[in-house]
């Protein structure tokens, strides 16, 4: 145990205590999105937001679903204009954490949905990695 205790020291003196235990997470905006019915009007049914993400950082991107209870397990989407970046779902495969690393200083959109048009309420945490 002594052992394992100076070996973790000696490689925080040397490392740095970030990267033997990780990389930093900086909070930067939770996003909560509720949908109680769904509407004809596919707007009524999305989130919508704009952020500005800076060129050489990496963004974490952590969904959290099924809050009181609701089945709809949400889509993240982050568009650079109209072009697709990001998404949590790939063919039948759902991430509920994403990182992003961000090419290009901008403003971006981030969408909201529920997938199979369920109702849902959940939290995206948006974190800057460090």
């Amino acid at each position: 145990m002594i052992r394992i205790l100076g070996l973790l020291s000696f490689l925080c003196l040397v490392t740095g205590v970030d990267k033997v235990f990780g990389q930093k997470e900086i909070f930067i905006k939770q996003i909560e999105f509720k949908l109680d019915k769904i509407s004809s009007n596919a707007f009524e049914n999305e989130y919508f937001m704009t952020i500005k993400l800076n060129k050489g950082t990496t963004y974490k991107f952590k969904i959290t679903n099924h809050r009181d209870n609701y089945a709809g397990k949400a889509v993240l989407q982050l568009l650079d204009a109209d072009n697709l970046v990001l998404t949590n779902v790939l063919n039948d495969k759902y991430f509920e954490t994403l990182n992003f690393v961000c090419n290009k200083t901008a403003f971006y959109d981030v969408l909201i949905r529920y997938q199979d048009n369920k109702p849902g309420n959940s939290v995206v945490d948006i974190m800057m990695i460090q």
